[in-house]
């Protein structure tokens, strides 16, 4: 097993600020780009919720974002993406985007592997609500493959969650 570097990051994921923890195989760089997971958690946790499984994944050769969703543990969902009052005005965004702006930033990291065409060779996966937004990441990553020929994700896993009474799927 390799050993790991961890990091705090935080970046502008489009609605607002995200962050998370960042494990970095020693020998991932822009010369030795790695496959690359991203790893959530449920409501109301954390990025830190993950550790276990990303010290592991990193130690086998990935390079692992721990994603802390918007309005959760060092992330903020920016006012002006508070659409209205409703519940789903309030609720919806933060889960719905994360995952998928998070992919969006990792996917111009020069440490994450592309294949020969472009694509992004990033996994997603989250618990519960995370495994929510996984599958909108899924979701949106079809929409803009239909749109560019290119597809960042290359995998994903949802756990512990039911998307089954969305459109979107």
């Amino acid at each position: 097993a390799g050993a790991t570097k961890v990091s705090r990051i935080s970046f502008d994921g489009g609605h607002g600020e995200l962050s998370g923890l960042l494990y970095m195989p020693k020998d991932a760089s822009a010369d030795n780009p790695k496959p690359t997971i991203i790893v959530t958690h449920g409501y109301l946790n954390s990025a830190e919720m993950q550790d276990a499984n990303a010290v592991e994944l990193s130690r086998r050769g990935f390079v692992v974002l721990a994603l802390d969703q918007y309005d959760h543990g060092h992330s903020k969902l920016s006012h002006e993406n508070y659409s209205d009052a409703s519940f789903f005005g309030i609720w919806l965004p933060f889960w719905a985007n994360s995952m998928n702006d998070a992919v969006q930033y990792m996917y111009e990291q020069p440490y994450v592997l592309k294949d020969e065409n472009g694509n992004g060779i990033i996994g997603v996966t989250g618990h519960s609500m995370g495994g929510f937004s996984s599958t909108m990441a899924l979701c949106m990553d079809e929409a803009q493959f239909a749109e560019t020929g290119v597809r960042k994700i290359y995998a994903g896993l949802t756990e512990g969650s039911d998307f089954s009474y969305t459109s979107l799927v």
